[in-house]
């Protein structure tokens, strides 16, 4: 990390001998580099005070604890230009019933990673000594030369090979769940049988077919289900005759013998006295 020493050389020397993340790789004879920075408490600042050059993929993690009261706990580390739909996420996971993943606090934080705000990453699902946190990885970090994440505290990172991070990972009794975030600004996926509105003109051949314009000048066509009313004529006689039409006879005979009232809303209607006497 040769090109780091801008970033360290004004970074006062941290004891890192007792880290309890450092101490797991070297016992478990992983290759990794950890060094000093500037403290940064989220992805954002990650990228500014401790740049990675452009041509090295390498990534820094950007790393979300969500809590759901139905599907537990989920760690969730991507890189840090992934596109995190919380959405989506649960789609993703194939959580099934309702799904509702929020940010836990940091008091559930410390309780089953041990680290605090700002401080988690992949490297902390070692703390989770219950095993009820699930960690999701995006499967971009797969790709990357070097994985940065922190060892538990935001003023140190350690690099490692995504091999190794996997390696450490299952080293630590956990099987991670991959997922393929897009990154941001990707153009979100078509929905079926939905015309996005950015498609040009010239392409709309999965719309609706226009129908064809009415002509203003044709005749009404006539309702075979009503019969009409003369106004300022009060309906207080069956309109209709059982052998006639029954489904129109049976509605004459419960509204107007104020049974029922339709209500404005298709399939929702009032009890009225009478009918509700019957029903008692």
């Amino acid at each position: 990390m040769d090109n780091m020493t801008d970033v360290t050389a004004a970074v006062d020397q941290i004891d890192l001998s007792t880290n309890p993340i450092l101490l797991k790789l070297s016992s478990t004879s992983i290759p990794h580099h950890t060094y000093p920075h500037t403290l940064s408490m989220t992805a954002d600042e990650l990228i500014t005070n401790v740049p990675l050059p452009a041509d090295s993929n390498e990534t820094h993690t950007k790393n979300l604890f969500f809590k759901d009261k139905k599907h537990g706990l989920f760690l969730v580390c991507a890189c840090t230009d992934a596109e995190v739909n919380t959405k989506e996420l649960g789609k993703m996971l194939k959580l099934e019933g309702k799904v509702n993943l929020r940010l836990a606090d940091e008091k559930v934080l410390m309780e089953k990673l041990g680290v605090k705000k700002g401080c988690v990453g992949p490297l902390a699902i070692m703390n989770n000594a219950d095993k009820d946190v699930t960690l999701v990885l995006d499967e971009g970090l797969m790709s990357k030369a070097k994985v940065h994440s922190h060892p538990l505290r935001n003023d140190a990172s350690t690099a490692l090979v995504p091999s190794d991070l996997l390696k450490f990972i299952t080293e630590c009794g956990v099987e991670p769940t991959m997922i393929a975030f897009g990154k941001k600004g990707d153009a979100a996926p078509l929905l079926a049988g939905k015309v996005p509105s950015s498609r040009p003109d010239g392409d709309k051949s999965s719309s609706k077919p226009k129908l064809p314009p009415k002509d203003k000048n044709a005749p009404k066509a006539a309702n075979q289900n009503k019969k009409q009313t003369k106004k300022g004529e009060t309906q207080l006689a069956l309109k209709w005759k059982k052998e006639e039409n029954f489904a129109m006879w049976y509605t004459d005979v419960i509204v107007l013998s104020e049974m029922i009232s339709y209500y404005d809303i298709s399939g929702c209607y009032i009890l009225r006295p009478w009918s509700y006497k019957i029903w008692e």
